[in-house]
């Protein structure tokens, strides 16, 4: 499997920096103030070091809930990729056509064999279509065009 990549620009990988720390630092600080509140219990000084830990069953609890919430989803996720990733290489190998041949390629777009043989040498090819949908010109890097009807017959066009 490819996975294409196009390189961003610096605008872009800025303000995707930017973003990301803007986000990491406000995660810090409402984790920090919620730590520093339950420290400091009554707002007057902090709890006697931590001895009498009654406040902070509760939101150890809810942590734990939350660590366990969190587990389970990213365990859920792993077995959703797992199964698609097996899924999606059984299904291409299902899917996988037969290779074709030069003359049953050229017959699909009702094309001649040497006109296909023209596109598939040319490093640029231009392809013209009637209101139908069929091939009605064919320009390449050679500069050669098809007549109208699909004829096999090339006529070379000049370039002044």
């Amino acid at each position: 499997m490819n996975i294409i990549t196009t390189k961003r620009s610096s605008l872009g990988w800025a303000i995707d920096a930017g973003l990301t720390a803007l986000g990491w630092a406000a995660f810090f600080y409402l984790f920090t103030r919620g730590v520093v509140s339950i420290v400091y219990a009554d707002g007057l000084q902090p709890m006697p070091a931590l001895l009498s830990s009654t406040p902070l069953i509760p939101t150890l609890q809810t942590l734990a809930v939350y660590v366990l919430v969190a587990c389970v989803n990213a365990l859920l996720v792993v077995i959703w990729g797992r199964y698609h990733k097996r899924l999606f290489r059984t299904l291409k190998l299902l899917r996988a056509p037969d290779a074709m041949d030069d003359d049953e390629l050229a017959s699909h777009f009702h094309l001649s064999r040497n006109q296909l043989h023209e596109i598939q040498g040319s490093r640029v090819t231009v392809i013209y279509h009637s209101n139908d949908g069929a091939i009605s010109e064919l320009e390449t890097d050679q500069l050669r065009i098809q007549p109208a009807g699909n004829s096999p017959v090339f006529h070379t066009a000049k370039v002044a």
